[in-house]
């Protein structure tokens, strides 16, 4: 590809199809379960700390992405494996057992943006979860 042509292709803004595009060629497809309206809330997250085009999106993602990957296979606490049971239902939680895979795309780029941004996102977010 023309270094021009990939400039500006790296300046574009971000959309949910960019975003879903770009978590799908990075993370594995059991990880693909969210909903658009789930993604759009990451979205708009991710423009309120000023990620906003295509190359700071997938320099952010591609940063963390090992790191995200072994928080996703990690085992869960006896608390969370409680929670997640009855959220899930038995079959669903089982098969992610079974799978090793516990995060959609919106928590991977959630648990990315705390790492990039610290308490500034903690603060954040537990201000979105209190107005939930």
């Amino acid at each position: 590809m023309h270094l021009n042509k990939r400039k500006r292709l790296d300046q574009q803004g971000i959309d949910l199809d960019y975003l879903q595009k770009l978590m799908r060629s990075l993370f594995p497809k059991n990880n693909d379960c969210a909903s658009q309206a789930d993604l759009s809330e990451v979205l708009d997250e991710l423009l309120q700390f000023g990620v906003r085009s295509q190359k700071e999106l997938r320099l952010l993602m591609k940063k963390y992405r090992h790191c995200l990957l072994a928080i996703d296979k990690e085992p869960l606490d006896r608390i969370h494996q409680r929670i997640y049971r009855e959220d899930m239902g038995d079959a669903a939680y089982l098969d992610a057992i079974r799978r090793q895979y516990w995060f959609g795309y919106p928590a991977l780029v959630r648990i990315a943006m705390e790492k990039e941004f610290g308490e500034a996102y903690e603060r954040y977010s537990e201000t979105r979860d209190l107005t939930a």
